[in-house]
């Protein structure tokens, strides 16, 4: 549980993170929110939304966060409230983003020129901090196809692909599917809340929202193509399983024959009637070399016809 409140100018900025019932309850009598917002708030699992109340926006996105001991995604909801000069914002798992977003803002704020005041707002923190998501996630698509590219080579040099290997290919899958079902919410969302935007604020940031929007259409496209990658690598994955079974069946299969012809001789020979050549010493060593050159054109055969 974190509490963080910083003020740039005229324009507070309070970031809450895994907040308690007593935190919420003080921010709801504080700035008399909304029951519903007291409500999401409490629920963690509340979709992807945004709603209009007297005099502020109150939105819930979902951004993918990754856990270095699992090696796996899962999401990060955030909740902001904003109205003309405040901000406040909540996430069910501390991210590194906030920290890195407050001090860019300031230093941005420092250097704005006059025509740039725009930039003092709730409105572009907003745009800052989904901004900044956007960006994690497309550097973490870069090192997913990066890895992709691993395992590919990987597989190809050893023929096959290990169970390490698999689990880690089933977990990429998996990432996926669960970037693009974090991401997908967002084209609507982000045309909603440009929408509403207009009816907050005076200045016009449809340009920031374009950016934003176009950055949503990359990840979802950069997700298609990485998830197709690695449908491709599983249907490598089954070839290459398929082709080393064959290749055991096929060795088997000589080794199934082999042990049948020479089961058959010596059955035959030891068989308890008068057989030819029984009454000679050296008969013995004539089958066994008999056997030998059975193997020997047995393995030749199966070489010429490819199955060894």
């Amino acid at each position: 549980m974190k509490d963080e409140q910083i003020k740039i100018w005229w324009i507070t900025w309070i970031h809450l993170v895994d907040p308690d019932r007593k935190q919420i309850d003080k921010l709801v009598d504080k700035y008399n929110l909304h029951e519903i917002i007291e409500q999401d708030f409490l629920d963690f699992t509340t979709q992807d939304k945004i709603d209009v109340y007297d005099g502020c926006l109150f939105l819930v996105l979902r951004f993918p966060k990754y856990n270095t001991k699992t090696k796996k995604h899962f999401a990060n909801q955030m909740h902001a409230i904003l109205w003309k000069d405040f901000i406040i914002t909540v996430t069910s798992y501390v991210t590194s983003n906030v920290e890195k977003i407050q001090n860019q803002y300031r230093q941005e704020i420092k250097e704005a020129e006059d025509d740039e005041k725009f930039k003092l707002s709730p409105y572009y923190i907003l745009y800052k901090i989904i901004d900044a998501m956007y960006d994690k996630v497309l550097t973490w698509m870069t090192k997913f196809s990066q890895d992709l590219i691993q395992i590919e080579d990987k597989a190809m040099d050893s023929s096959s692909i290990t169970q390490e290997t698999l689990s880690e290919l089933l977990i990429k899958k998996r990432s996926a599917v669960l970037m693009k079902h974090i991401i997908t919410p967002h084209t609507e969302i982000l045309s909603e809340l440009q929408t509403a935007t207009m009816n907050f604020y005076e200045w016009d940031l449809d340009v920031y929202f374009e950016d934003l929007q176009y950055k949503t259409d990359k990840i979802l496209s950069l997700v298609s193509i990485a998830y197709e990658n690695t449908e491709s690598l599983f249907d490598v994955s089954d070839t290459l399983t398929t082709l080393r079974t064959n290749k055991v069946i096929s060795v088997l299969t000589v080794f199934t024959v082999l042990l049948w012809i020479l089961t058959r001789i010596s059955g035959l020979y030891g068989m308890n009637v008068t057989l030819p050549g029984q009454e000679f010493a050296w008969m013995f060593w004539r089958l066994l070399w008999g056997m030998l050159w059975i193997t020997a054109l047995t393995v030749i055969y199966f070489k010429l016809k490819r199955r060894l």
